[in-house]
C-alpha cells in the first residue's frame, strides 16, 4: 500500500505488471518504459500507412498503443463487482484465451454465435454498396454488440457504422439506405423481402444534420431485425445546454471508436465478403478493449494523439475545474495517468448519465471500476446532480433491475456509501435519485452525510424475491433514503422519496413501491388519537381496552397502504415485512416497545378472512352509516372480525342479520345513537367535519 503521494499518482501499472506483459509478449507503452517516455516524440507515421489506419489499414503501433492502455492501473475493488452474486459470470477463461487481438480476425468458435438473420442483413447490404460501386467502403459491426459476442453471449441490437472518409461528399447514409427498398425488391434470392426505414433522431439533431438512420429487416421467414446504421464520427463538440454533439461524420473508425464512453463499448468489427457468399470479421481494438475484458475491468478510452496539455484545455475549462484537478493531486501525476483521469472526465462531462452507465455494467458484468472513475467523476458530478433529465436515469435503473436483486442491492450501498472527491465526502446518491422534471425543474434528494450498509442490507432484504423491476428499484430506493443519514434539512424519508421519484419523473408502479412502505412507517408512528365512541363500542365487542383496539386499527390501516396498486399478495406481503423491518430503524422515531406490540397486533390480523364489502355499510332498516363515516367504520369491523376470529362474508344484508344475531356487542356498537345526537339526524360532534381554518 503506497502512502505519501496524490491518489493519482499510484494509479501506474506496477514493475510486475510491466514484467507480465512484457513475459508474454505484449508491447508496453506506460511511464517508466523507453516506450512510454518516447511515444510524444515519435516520428509522424508515413502519409500512406496514416491513411491506411484511418480506414482500416494494418499498424503495429495501433496494437502496441492499445496493449499499452489496456492494464489495470491500481484499480480499487468495486463493491458492485465484488458483491453481487446471481448476476452474468465474467467471461470464462476459455473463451477469453480465444478473444482476438487487434487487426485479427474473429476466432471461428465466436463466428458461430452470430445470429444466422444478422449474417443475411450483412451480406446483403455488402451486395448493395457493391451495386453502388462501394464495394471497398469499411462496413463496421460496433459497440455492445462486438462486447457481448466477446464475452460469450448471443448478441443483438446490431449497430452498423459505414466509413464514408474517402467517398465525395454528396454520399451519405442517408441516401444509401433510402435506395434499400428498391434494391430489396429487386434482388429477392438475398432473402430480404422487405426495407423499411426510420429515422432516430429528435428534431434538434435532425437540425444539425446528423446522418443517423434505423432499418427494418424482413427476411423470407417474416423474421423483423431492427438495425441502426451510421457512418463513422470523428470528433464531437458539446454545448453547455444540450447533450447532442455536433460531429464529424467523416470520421475514421479509430476517431468512432474513441466516442464511446468504454473501451470495451469501442470494439469494432469490419466485415466484408470472401470467396463462395460467406463473410470475414475483422477485430478493431485501438484501446485496449480485449484486454479489458480480460481483465474485468471498467475504463473509458482515451486519445493517442493528444496532448497533455491540449486534453487539460479542452477538460479544464475555468478556475473551478482546474482547483478541483490540483486538489485531487492531477498536477503532480504521470503523463499516462493524467490522460485517463482527464479523458474519463470529458466523457462524462460531455454526458453525465455515463456515470450512471459505468456503474450498471460493473454490476453487470461483475466489473472492476478503474479507479481514475472516482477521480473522474467529480468533474461531472454537478451536472448529474441537477442539469440531466431524471427520466434518462430513470431508464438506466430500469435496465439496472433486470439484472436481479443482488445487483440492485449492491448498486444502491454503492451509491449512497461510497464516498470519493478531494475531501472523500462526495456520494453519489443526491446525483443519481432525482433530477429534472417534467418542467425542467430540479427535484433532488437532500445530501448524504452518512448511510448505514448494514442497516441497509437488512431491511431490503425483504425484497429479495421481488423480480419486477420498477417494484424492486423503488422499494431498494426507499430503503436507502431511509437508512442514510442527510444533511441538516431533510425531509421525512417519504417526502424525500417523492423529491427523487418526482425527480426522475418515475412511473406509478415505481412510485407505490417505494411510497407505500415509507407511509406505512410513518401511519405506524404516528400519535394515535384518543378512542371516540366507535372505538370504544368495537373494544367492548372485542373485550380488550380501547387503546389495544386503536393500535390494531392503526396497523390494519398502515398494511392497507401497503397492498394500494396493482400489486400481487407476495408483493404486498414483502412490502409489509420491509414496512416493519424499517419501523425498526433509529430513523423511524419508534417509541420504545412500539415495535414488538405492531409484530403482536400483525400476527392477530393476518387472520384470514374475506374483506368488509362497503355496500353492507348502507342496508336500510338494518344498517344506515353516515357517509362520512363509512371507511372508519368499514376499518373497525375488519379488525373486529379478524381479532373474533369471525371467518364468514359479509357481503349481504342476510350475513349482516347473522352476525348481529351471534355478536349483539358488535350490534350495540353500530347503534345509530352511536353517531346520532338524540334528535337521530344530527351528527355528534366528534363525528362533524373539521372546520375551515382549524
Amino acid at each position: 500500500k503506497t502512502s505519501g503521494a496524490p491518489r493519482a499518482a499510484r494509479l501506474g501499472p506496477s514493475a510486475m505488471d510491466l514484467a507480465h506483459l512484457r513475459g508474454i509478449g505484449l508491447p508496453v507503452i506506460g511511464p517508466g518504459t523507453a516506450a512510454g517516455s518516447a511515444s510524444r516524440a515519435s516520428a509522424p507515421a508515413p502519409a500512406n500507412l496514416e491513411r491506411r489506419e484511418q480506414c482500416g489499414g494494418s499498424s503495429s503501433a495501433s496494437a502496441a498503443a492499445a496493449v499499452g492502455r489496456s492494464k489495470d492501473l491500481g484499480a480499487n475493488k468495486s463493491a458492485i463487482a465484488a458483491a453481487c452474486t446471481g448476476m452474468s459470470a465474467p467471461v470464462p477463461a476459455a473463451t477469453a484465451a480465444a478473444l482476438a487481438g487487434h487487426r485479427q480476425l474473429l476466432p471461428d468458435e465466436l463466428v458461430r454465435s452470430i445470429p444466422g438473420p444478422d449474417i443475411q442483413i450483412l451480406r446483403f447490404l455488402l451486395q448493395f454498396l457493391e451495386s453502388e460501386g462501394l464495394g471497398s467502403v469499411p462496413v463496421y459491426i460496433n459497440g455492445g454488440y462486438v462486447r457481448d459476442l466477446l464475452l460469450g453471449k448471443e448478441p443483438d441490437d446490431l449497430d452498423l457504422s459505414i466509413c464514408l472518409r474517402d467517398c465525395a461528399e454528396d454520399v451519405t447514409v442517408a441516401g444509401l439506405l433510402e435506395r434499400l427498398p428498391n434494391f430489396a425488391a429487386d434482388r429477392p434470392a438475398l432473402g430480404i423481402v422487405e426495407v423499411k426505414l426510420a429515422t432516430i433522431l429528435s428534431n434538434e439533431s435532425k437540425d444539425k444534420q446528423l446522418d443517423t438512420f434505423k432499418a427494418h429487416f424482413t427476411d423470407t421467414t417474416g423474421k423483423k431485425t431492427e438495425v441502426d446504421v451510421m457512418p463513422t464520427i470523428g470528433e464531437e463538440t458539446y454545448g453547455d445546454d444540450n447533450r447532442i454533439p455536433i460531429r464529424d461524420q467523416r470520421g475514421t473508425p479509430e476517431e468512432d471508436a474513441l466516442r464511446r464512453d468504454l473501451t470495451i463499448g469501442a470494439l469494432l468489427l469490419r466485415v466484408e465478403p470472401v470467396a463462395g457468399g460467406g463473410l470475414r470479421y475483422e477485430l478493431f481494438d485501438f484501446y485496449g478493449g480485449v484486454e479489458d475484458i480480460k481483465a474485468g475491468m471498467l475504463r473509458s478510452p482515451y486519445p493517442r494523439d493528444k496532448t497533455v496539455s491540449q486534453v487539460r484545455a479542452m477538460v479544464l475549462r475555468g478556475p473551478a475545474e482546474d482547483q478541483m484537478a490540483s486538489a485531487l493531486g492531477l498536477d503532480t501525476a504521470e503523463e499516462q495517468e493524467v490522460m485517463q483521469v482527464l479523458w474519463w472526465a470529458k466523457v462524462l462531462m460531455d454526458d453525465p448519465v455515463r456515470i450512471c452507465r459505468a456503474l450498471r455494467f460493473a454490476a453487470k458484468f461483475r466489473f472492476e471500476l478503474h479507479s481514475s472513475f472516482w477521480l473522474a467523476a467529480p468533474f461531472a458530478l454537478e451536472a448529474l446532480r441537477s442539469k440531466v433529465a431524471g427520466s434518462r436515469k430513470n431508464t438506466e435503473y430500469h435496465k439496472l433491475a433486470g439484472y436481479g436483486f443482488g445487483a440492485c442491492l449492491n448498486f444502491f450501498e454503492f451509491a449512497f456509501g461510497r464516498t470519493f472527491g478531494p475531501g472523500q465526502d462526495l456520494r453519489l446518491g443526491p446525483a443519481l435519485f432525482g433530477g429534472k422534471d417534467e418542467k425542467g425543474k430540479p427535484k433532488l434528494i437532500t445530501a448524504v452525510a452518512g448511510f448505514d450498509a448494514e442497516a441497509f442490507r437488512i431491511v431490503a432484504g425483504e425484497m429479495r424475491e421481488i423480480a419486477e423491476e420498477a417494484e424492486l428499484i423503488g422499494s431498494l430506493l426507499a430503503s436507502a433514503i431511509a437508512t442514510s443519514e442527510l444533511q441538516q434539512g431533510r425531509k421525512p424519508a417519504r417526502e424525500e422519496f417523492v423529491l427523487a421519484c418526482d425527480g426522475m419523473c418515475v412511473s406509478n408502479a415505481m412510485r407505490e413501491a417505494g411510497h407505500s412502505v415509507l407511509s406505512a412507517v410513518e401511519r405506524l408512528t404516528s400519535d394515535m388519537p384518543p378512542p371516540g365512541r366507535l372505538e370504544v363500542g368495537f373494544a367492548a365487542a372485542c373485550s380488550i381496552p380501547a387503546a389495544d383496539l386503536g393500535l390494531h386499527v392503526q396497523v390494519f390501516e398502515a398494511f392497507q397502504l401497503c397492498a394500494k396498486g396493482t400489486a400481487p399478495a407476495s408483493t404486498v406481503a414483502a412490502r409489509r415485512r420491509l414496512a416493519l423491518a424499517l419501523l425498526e430503524l433509529p430513523s423511524a422515531g419508534a417509541e420504545p416497545g412500539l415495535l414488538e406490540r405492531v409484530r403482536r397486533a400483525s400476527e392477530a390480523l393476518a387472520f384470514d378472512r374475506p374483506a368488509v364489502r362497503g355496500g353492507i355499510l348502507s342496508c336500510q332498516g338494518l344498517l344506515e352509516v353516515p357517509p362520512r363515516l363509512r371507511k372508519q367504520v368499514a376499518d373497525l369491523l375488519d379488525v373486529t372480525l379478524r381479532l373474533l376470529r369471525l371467518d364468514s362474508p359479509l357481503e349481504m344484508p342476510e350475513h349482516l342479520a347473522e352476525l348481529f344475531a351471534a355478536q349483539p356487542a358488535v350490534r350495540e356498537a353500530l347503534a345509530p345513537s352511536v353517531w346520532f345526537e338524540d334528535d337521530g339526524k344530527t351528527l355528534r360532534e366528534e363525528f362533524q367535519p373539521p372546520k375551515k381554518g382549524k
